[in-house]
């Protein structure tokens, strides 16, 4: 035992370095991947990663800074100088991170300030070291450390100007701007009827301060003119995944001709730092693993350095920038990169997540006598907590978006319209005096999954076959929005806490508790899953343009929701919190229900 943990007293330095280094390699190939649809297990290994990359550098520096005798000498073991106090500026360098992930989630940006209290500590104690340093090693050797330490503050400065970048308070800033005389100059003549690719580009990059603002909540203008209605969808998913690389990667800093520049400067500095490291004095005299530590520092150094570019080449904005400047064959080649399959944008590939979480409530409600689920509503006290975990699974969006379009032109076109099934269902459940959008979302899933089960022995045939499409999409947009109450009620504008909601009701629907409800005798067929279909996507376009553009920013992290693809069109359409028009619920009042008026002024008399 005594031995191991020499061993490990000696080599413990080297260790921390390499754990290090490994960190951020793991960080830099899977932080993009962030925007997809991620298992758990790898969300969760990415989360670790970057929680320790932080830990792991520190760490290391505070060791070196506490290193004296074992480094005034020889290594007595090795009979060689140790390498490590050179190694501080490398550990500057990764704690200021890769391009592809900066923060994990909204709060890492809206913590920069602490982050820049961070920076400071850390170069200061990286100066102590390097300090400690001068008398150690040779000029050449100091000369390399200091290159390399002005690349660590460079690096570490990039990370924390993208988190400032990314907060709350800096969106809050941009959007005060005046985006009215919005400069796309740079951008690629636009081809009017153009349905390709390019163009569809362009047209995601137009009007990016309006975006900016959207998100930070402030109203705006309609812009959606100069999108092009064809390629619309596509063009909100360009939007989305250019706001991800906006908030939680390095794209904003690099996009700026500050950001380029400190760039430039840190890699020619790496590179000086390399070359004098290479030609100078007599590197025998230092520990040979040392050495080697130290060139696979260099070079995964240099290597990140090259993956990163290629990864700015496949951006669309160096693409959009370099063709609107008439750079062709370097236009080219960045257009190669942004239509790869590998590290692009490629045309058929979703931009953002693409899932659909779905939750099943009717079963852990005990409402009906099939796929009951005690292991979750057993547990009184956090069976909410065990059903988010145990009942939510996820399915592909593919195609809910074009519904969620059609939809929103419907609802446009105003007037009021039948509804010869539902009819009743609504204005009963709207009239009520608990008029909570959770309510209404808890109700109408309830009753939607009893009414799905008829169709579960339906006859063959071409009818079948449309009915069985309209209940697959039924029940994806009912459990969805089911998710949507358990897993992020703070997306939703409810009144009452969702929490509240569920437990109130759950024995209130156990029992059936509200027959009136409940037990309305809908028809079988296509007539009846319309009206189910589209009374869904109202309550999406809903709860969408009345929800919170915050949480949108928050959720963005995790590749972002249907119901953000929604709340975007409808921005776009000046619809909504952000917009000139809003979308309430219904016209028909609450029974029972008592409204109360800070100002109520008594109604004009018109003399005749």
């Amino acid at each position: 035992m005594g031995s191991l943990t020499k061993l490990y007293h000696d080599w413990e330095i080297q260790l921390l370095v390499l754990l290090s280094f490994t960190i951020q390699i793991f960080l830099f190939f899977t932080g993009g991947l962030r925007r997809g649809r991620l298992n758990t297990f790898l969300r969760f290994a990415i989360w670790i990663a970057y929680l320790g990359s932080d830990m792991v550098a520190v760490c290391a520096l505070t060791y070196l800074s506490r290193l004296e005798d074992a480094t005034t000498g020889c290594d007595t073991s090795r009979r060689a100088v140790p390498l490590s106090l050179f190694w501080a500026p490398f550990l500057l360098i990764h704690l200021g991170g890769q391009d592809t992930i900066t923060a994990f989630a909204m709060e890492d940006n809206n913590l920069w300030l602490r982050h820049l209290l961070n920076l400071v500590i850390q170069v200061v104690l990286a100066l102590y070291v390097l300090w400690n340093s001068i008398g150690r090693y040779s000029v050449d050797l100091l000369v390399s450390g200091i290159f390399m330490f002005v690349a660590g503050i460079i690096k570490y400065g990039e990370r924390t100007w993208s988190l400032k970048l990314g907060s709350f308070g800096s969106l809050d800033s941009h959007g005060n701007l005046d985006h009215s005389k919005n400069n796309d100059a740079w951008l690629p003549p636009l081809i009017d009827g153009d349905n390709g690719y390019p163009n569809t580009v362009c047209r995601g990059l137009e009007w990016i301060g309006e975006l900016i603002s959207i998100f930070a909540a402030h109203r705006v203008g309609s812009p959606s003119g100069t999108m092009g209605n064809d390629r619309v969808l596509k063009v909100l998913e360009i939007k989305i995944a250019l706001m991800y690389n906006y908030l939680y990667t390095k794209a904003p800093v690099l996009r700026r001709r500050g950001g380029i520049i400190l760039r430039f400067i840190s890699q020619i500095s790496m590179a000086v730092a390399f070359v004098v490291f290479l030609t100078g004095g007599d590197r025998r005299i230092y520990s040979r693993t040392d050495i080697v530590i130290t060139y696979s520092l260099f070079v995964g150094c240099f290597a990140l350095e090259v993956c990163a570019m290629i990864i700015l080449m496949a951006s669309p904005w160096t693409w959009a920038w370099l063709k609107g400047r008439k750079y062709d064959r370097l236009a080219r080649l960045s257009w190669f990169f942004f239509s790869s399959e590998v590290i692009g944008w490629p045309e058929k590939r979703p931009l953002w997540s693409n899932a659909l979480g779905q939750h099943n409530l009717s079963a852990w409600f005990g409402v009906g006598s099939e796929q009951r689920r005690p292991r979750s509503w057993s547990f009184s006290n956090n069976s909410t907590t065990l059903s988010r975990l145990l009942d939510t699974e996820y399915v592909k969006a593919d195609g809910m978006p074009d519904c969620l379009m059609e939809a929103a032109d419907l609802l446009q076109q105003q007037g009021p319209k039948e509804w010869p099934v539902l009819g009743a269902f609504l204005r009963s459940m709207l009239e009520s005096n608990e008029q909570d959008f959770g309510y209404t979302i808890v109700l109408t899933h309830v009753v939607t999954e009893l009414h799905l089960r008829k169709y579960q022995n339906a006859a063959s045939g071409m009818e079948a076959a449309e009915d069985n499409v309209l209940v697959v999409l039924c029940r994806k947009l009912s459990r969805y929005m089911m998710y949507l109450l358990v897993n992020y009620p703070s997306l939703l504008p409810l009144d009452v806490s969702a929490e509240d909601t569920l437990q109130r009701y759950k024995n209130i629907f156990r029992d059936y508790g509200s027959p009136g409800l409940l037990d309305e005798p809908w028809p079988v067929g296509k007539k009846t899953l319309e009206e189910i279909k589209e009374a869904w996507m109202r309550l999406i376009l809903y709860a969408a343009a009345n929800s919170r553009p915050e949480m949108h920013a928050v959720l963005l992290a995790r590749g972002g929701e249907l119901l953000t693809i929604a709340w975007l069109m409808l921005a776009y359409r000046s619809i909504g919190n952000v917009g000139f028009f809003r979308i309430s619920m219904t016209n028909i009042s609450s029974k029972g229900m008592r409204t109360l008026y800070a100002f109520y002024f008594p109604e004009e008399r018109t003399l005749h």
